[in-house]
């Protein structure tokens, strides 16, 4: 790897979540379909997100409301499981129950809240956990991942990273 590839990935690092996200949408259909896989194979409450719990008018439980801006997700409920233990559900604004992959209850009222907004695209979580995922890559498969965009947009991406400092982009 040289020092002509590192300002590549750093320059790609430093673009901002929306950048980086529209930026890897230019990737084939399938590479891109493959990455997401990777990316958002189970949902995680990332970085950058940050939840509030409100008390729920009518329910014994809390709002669910994503920070800057505020925007109301849904809403968790405290239940019992067949054994008696303390869980949490968390509901839609529309009043779904929200289930991934066969679980609708959580121990924990964070894991609850994050499976919400997985669920809820106006949360920005998945946005957010596949911009984490991509900064993450070591430098190669940075490279590799962005060789799939189409020519044209891979030079521009190119050219962008290795202006001067100070020079408009």
């Amino acid at each position: 790897m040289t020092r002509h590839d590192d300002q590549l990935a750093r320059h790609i690092r430093r673009l901002g979540n929306h950048e980086l996200n529209e930026l890897l949408l230019q990737l084939p259909p399938p590479c891109f379909g493959g990455l997401i896989e990777v990316a958002l194979a189970r949902p995680v409450l990332p970085a950058g997100l940050v939840l509030r719990y409100e008390p729920a008018l009518g329910v014994d439980g809390w709002a669910v409301v994503a920070c800057a801006p505020r925007r109301q997700l849904g809403t968790l409920t405290r239940d019992r499981d067949p054994s008696g233990r303390a869980v949490y559900r968390a509901w839609t604004r529309a009043g779904q129950p929200v289930q991934r992959t066969g679980v609708s209850t959580w121990r924990r009222r964070g894991d609850a809240a994050a499976a919400l907004a997985w669920v809820t695209p106006v949360s920005g979580a998945r946005c957010l956990a596949l911009a984490a995922y991509v900064r993450a890559l070591p430098d190669s498969a940075l490279h590799q991942l962005l060789g799939g965009l189409p020519g044209e947009r891979f030079d521009r991406l190119v050219e962008a990273a290795y202006q001067p400092a100070g020079s408009a982009a």
